[in-house]
């Protein structure tokens, strides 16, 4: 039996009207939370793949659906033993990985740790170790993010920085051209898989302490150990990042770039949404994250300021 069907069938041995969507994903059930004699209208969404949930007549959301379950249970008196089955029941596929297709990565070719098999003979290698050095990085980091070069042709001076899942399996790569500032050429050549399920780095992750999220991967040379990348400026909540967030409960410090300050009020709001602490890191000033020193950087991780509501209408106010 699937992951979907015995989730569908955990629900079923208790509720007695829910509608099922199509596809077999989707829930409909009575609100818990919003319901009454008034409203048998089926608003609340439970995504079975997922575990998500959402009401959309009162807003309430989240991805802790035992404290859903127990919201049903006070509503509708389940028998105590039914109950007690099917939240055991429960319990046994709900921490089962969802098995999906992930395409493989492999890293570019002649790649080499630098901790492993830096020569400084090589004139290519010892220049990109020289950028390295350069933008910050230091013997912990160089650890910590694995970063390398390669001895190829297309990567010969690229900066290169492996990203490991949880089971310290390769699941994406970035590389940076040393020379591009000076000459023309591509700045980036990074893995060609879809970024929406990657976790960069995820296997330095501690989901039980607050987590630092920046934007690229040589901005986390600036960083704390606890921290990940967007591969870009957008955390939704279909990426793996946000999900794994949720389902944790994992604080958040948020550090993007001043350029962006926009989209980090738009994903502490709908972090937010969820109930997770979100702090926004002050990054205004003359630098960005990555040029940052790690005492600058450490500087406005201490003085990080709680995400409220009143942040996302002042800054409206402001464009006004």
């Amino acid at each position: 039996m699937s992951n979907l069907n015995k989730r569908l069938d955990f629900f079923d041995s208790f509720l007695k009207n829910y509608h099922l969507s199509k596809d077999g994903v989707n829930l409909n059930i009575c609100c818990p939370f919003c319901n009454n004699s008034n409203n048998r209208k089926m608003k609340m969404v439970i995504h079975l793949e997922k575990c998500f949930f959402h009401c959309w007549v009162c807003g309430k959301k989240g991805s802790n659906v035992n404290y859903l379950v127990n919201k049903i249970n006070k509503n509708v008196k389940i028998p105590e033993n039914m109950f007690k089955k099917a939240k055991q029941k429960f319990s046994l596929f709900l921490d089962e990985e969802i098995s999906e297709e992930i395409e493989p990565v492999f890293l570019p070719e002649g790649f080499e740790f630098f901790l492993d098999n830096f020569s400084p003979i090589d004139p290519d290698a010892r220049d990109v170790f020289r950028y390295a050095i350069k933008r910050g990085i230091n013997k912990h980091k160089l650890c910590m993010l694995r970063a390398g070069f390669s001895t190829s042709n297309e990567f010969r001076r690229f900066l290169i920085l492996p990203s490991y899942d949880k089971k310290g399996e390769l699941n994406y790569y970035v590389s940076r051209n040393i020379d591009v500032d000076t000459n023309c050429g591509y700045k980036y050549k990074n893995a060609t898989i879809p970024k929406k399920n990657i976790i960069f780095n995820e296997i330095n992750i501690d989901w039980n302490i607050p987590i630092t999220i920046v934007e690229g991967p040589l901005d986390l040379l600036k960083t704390n150990d606890n921290a990940t990348c967007l591969l870009g400026s957008v955390l939704s909540e279909d990426m793996k990042l946000f999900q794994e967030i949720v389902k944790n409960k994992t604080p958040v410090k948020l550090a993007l770039d001043s350029d962006v300050y926009s989209k980090s009020l738009k994903i502490a709001k709908t972090l937010s949404a969820y109930d997770i602490d979100v702090d926004i890191l002050d990054t205004r000033g003359p630098s960005d994250i990555g040029d940052m020193t790690r005492e600058q950087f450490s500087k406005i991780y201490s003085s990080a300021k709680e995400y409220t509501e009143n942040d996302s209408l002042l800054s409206k106010i402001r464009m006004l």
